[in-house]
């Protein structure tokens, strides 16, 4: 189990980067479902793209675990605290090389995010591999899970007025129809 394991992450690399890439432009291509708008980037700014890093990884999971999920343990706490890490990775990515650079790049950011897909889907090998961790884990996991999706529809449509929810092409916070 171990090496179909560690196979489905290696093909996670993959499909959770081009999954990304369709949660990129979902919402211009869904003529702008209101109730896409926690999924889908809504706009350029660096907290859109944490949607990138959240959900594609978790859609990913939903077809991973018809393979593997069923046969592994932690699956549903380690595939959440993988699309945790893997957006908090993009962040410190991105404001790290924007400090040494002091711009960005298409090229850096999706190398960034393909870096980022690789430290979530590492920690989520390793959690599966561990013993079975208490129920109240999947528990949680679920709180997380709708933490975020409140978190994300929130800050769609109610933005702080700060850096991480500009958007520099639209010049605007949050969502713009």
């Amino acid at each position: 189990m171990k090496s179909t394991l560690l196979m489905w992450e290696c093909i996670g690399a993959i499909m959770i980067f081009l999954i990304g890439a369709l949660i990129h432009f979902g919402y211009e291509a869904t003529n702008k479902l209101s109730f896409t708008s926690g999924i889908f980037a809504v706009n350029e700014s660096i907290w859109e793209h944490c949607k990138l890093t959240f959900w594609s990884p978790l859609i990913f999971a939903i077809i991973e675990y018809f393979f593997v999920g069923k046969y592994v343990n932690n699956f549903l706490f380690a595939k959440t605290l993988s699309a945790y890490i893997t957006t908090i990775s993009m962040l410190l990515l991105y404001y790290e090389m924007l400090k040494k650079n002091g711009h960005h790049s298409l090229l850096k950011d999706l190398i960034i995010f393909e870096v980022s897909i690789l430290i979530g889907l590492l920690v989520s090998y390793n959690l599966m591999l561990l013993p079975e961790f208490p129920p109240i884990m999947n528990k949680v996991a679920i709180i997380m899970l709708v933490g975020a999706t409140f978190i994300f529809y929130l800050f769609t449509y109610c933005p702080p007025k700060l850096p991480i929810f500009y958007c520099p092409v639209s010049n605007s916070y949050g969502i713009k129809n």
